[in-house]
């Protein structure tokens, strides 16, 4: 049951979940341009979408980024592109989505560093250094070997700083997180994650790589996606648990919210078994495939925030002020 307190916290206070995937290469998986109306209609005011991936090109990238800057402009009367936090404070006010853009890896410029300027200019703002595999940058959360951040990479990650933009380390292995965070000069993020001491899987962070990602001052985002949470049904309760396990070791600074909703999980799931190397997942036969809630479904984890008790500072932060500090920074 929501209560009146907590409708008028998500009323008056921004909502800010890190990612939206929209496609992947070759694979539009269920994420089509009308979704994000649903951020709209729950009252969200943030997302970001991601336009590449590393199995993509440049080529390929180029294209994703025409069109979702194309699919913002389509529609002034509901989203904003991000480009600062001015714009997402405007879209509260408007009551608008703002729409960023990320990627998932680096491996789509391959060795063409220099091209990060460029969609910078386009609006990209968030580069997610790996995407499961590892790649040219370091190691990759599903591969078994992670050799750690590459000469390569450590220019990467300098390049990425000097342009304002936040590193993410989602879907990146284990020691290369930790070689980033110590040479990091500014916050960096795990967009869309959960957390290994609530459910054993290859896409959730470790305790020492909270204690460090807090050291560096950045934000963890927790995915709605049921097989890094543990739950079959991506259930908010079970995201609960893993924001409160955050919320316990580091404090309430250094969590968020990275739903990475999708909505037609049966092509998600098409697209993850001809991956399987990728997403070991499902070398299990008795795996059912992915499961998420929905935006809608966002406000009932506030409600659980207050019924545990958290107070309305800390639940501001965790909604969308700590996105927003690291965001505001290097932006």
């Amino acid at each position: 049951m929501i209560s009146e307190t907590t409708k008028r916290f998500w009323d008056k206070n921004i909502i800010w979940d890190m990612l939206f995937p929209l496609d992947l290469p070759n694979q539009s998986y269920g994420c089509p341009p009308k979704y994000l109306e649903h951020y709209v209609d729950a009252g969200v005011t943030f997302t970001s979408i991601s336009f590449a991936e590393d199995a993509s090109d440049l080529d390929y990238a180029i294209k994703g980024v025409a069109s979702q800057r194309q699919l913002i402009r389509s529609r002034p009367d509901l989203f904003i592109h991000a480009l600062t936090i001015d714009d997402v404070l405007r879209a509260k006010t408007e009551g608008k989505l703002a729409v960023g853009m990320q990627t998932h890896g680096t491996a789509w410029f391959r060795k063409n560093l220099g091209v990060l300027e460029v969609f910078r200019e386009l609006g990209l703002r968030v580069v997610q250094l790996v995407f499961n595999a590892s790649n040219f940058v370091g190691g990759g959360c599903s591969d078994k070997a992670d050799g750690g951040l590459t000469t390569y990479g450590t220019q990467v990650v300098r390049e990425i700083e000097r342009l304002k933009m936040v590193v993410d380390l989602a879907h990146t292995g284990y020691r290369t997180t930790l070689d980033v965070m110590e040479m990091a000069t500014r916050p960096v993020m795990f967009s869309h994650v959960g957390i290994m001491a609530l459910h054993q899987h290859y896409r959730n962070l470790r305790d020492d790589q909270i204690l460090a990602l807090a050291k560096n001052g950045g934000v963890i985002g927790l995915s709605g996606n049921n097989a890094y949470i543990g739950d079959e049904h991506g259930a908010m309760s079970a995201i609960f648990r893993h924001l409160d396990h955050v919320v316990q070791l580091v404090g309430p600074e250094h969590v968020g919210f990275g739903f990475d909703f999708v909505f037609e999980t049966d092509l998600l799931d098409k697209w993850a078994r001809e991956m399987v190397s990728e997403w070991p997942d499902f070398k299990d036969p008795n795996w059912k495939g992915f499961r998420f809630q929905r935006p809608k479904d966002v406000i009932n984890l506030v409600q659980l925030m207050f019924d545990h008790g958290y107070p309305e500072d800390a639940v501001k932060k965790i909604v969308s002020g700590n996105f927003m500090r690291v965001c505001k920074e290097i932006w």
